[in-house]
């Protein structure tokens, strides 16, 4: 692991997760462990272990927890595959296919996701201070103490679209209200990309998605996920309406 690497690992994920466990994934209500199997034998030690620990950082969320370990695979290739019940606010092709080993289960990682981590994983290394920061936004937002921001603070955690500072703190008090409905989840670190804007073009800023939920009766949790941007030095949520025409 380069000395990057291991800054990354330790900075975003803690060093709990990216030491001393092994392929080693968990999952369910009561933490159920399940090995990890790599369909690319080539892959680095170092990259298994930084793709074990997003596995990780996803499964244990509220959704990961809801995991449940099913039979009767229509595909004969598998033993069985995980159902969560709910659609992934992680990504879409995130891990659910299982394969017998001896001894019990593993989640089977295909190639196509394990080159897909590594192509994020170069791409987080190479902006590391920018994604730690990112988690420590995620893990400030998700704390009472964004609820306790003054007003004239709201432009430091919201990017409006075709909204002036003075109406954005104006408003601060029911957009934190709306935004606090939430519960916020640390994202994987494919949720970590770039994001350019017609107004500006050549321009690319940081983004991410970052998991939430919310109850809604009977024990419903819908998931979402809310946009971010890092601008001006800082993330921010972002409003959706810029993805709207």
């Amino acid at each position: 692991m380069t000395t990057k690497q291991a800054f990354f690992c330790a900075a975003v994920f803690g060093a709990s997760l990216c030491y001393g466990q092994g392929n080693v994934v968990y999952y369910g209500a009561n933490t159920n462990a399940l090995n990890i199997v790599f369909e690319d034998t080539n892959l680095s030690v170092s990259n298994q272990t930084l793709i074990v620990a997003d596995l990780n950082i996803c499964l244990q969320s509220e959704w990961g927890k809801r995991a449940e370990l099913r039979t009767g695979n229509n595909d004969p290739a598998f033993a069985a595959h995980l159902s969560f019940g709910h659609r992934s606010p992680y990504y879409d092709d995130f891990p659910k296919d299982i394969v017998a080993i001896p001894g019990g289960h593993a989640l089977w990682i295909s190639q196509e996701l394990s080159d897909a981590y590594t192509n994020r994983l170069a791409f987080a290394a190479a902006h590391s201070n920018i994604v730690a920061a990112g988690y420590a936004f995620v893990a400030f937002v998700s704390s009472t103490n964004f609820p306790a921001i003054p007003d004239t603070d709201m432009p430091l955690y919201y990017f409006p679209k075709s909204m002036p500072d003075s109406k954005l703190i104006t408003d601060a008090q029911s957009i934190i209200s709306s935004l606090t409905s939430y519960y916020y989840y640390p994202p994987s670190i494919r949720q970590f990309g770039t994001i350019t804007f017609l107004a500006e073009p050549g321009t690319e800023y940081l983004f991410m998605d970052i998991p939430a939920s919310r109850s809604h009766g009977k024990g419903i949790i819908p998931w979402t996920t809310f946009p971010a941007i890092f601008h001006d030095g800082k993330w921010k949520f972002m409003d959706k309406r810029w993805f709207m025409n």
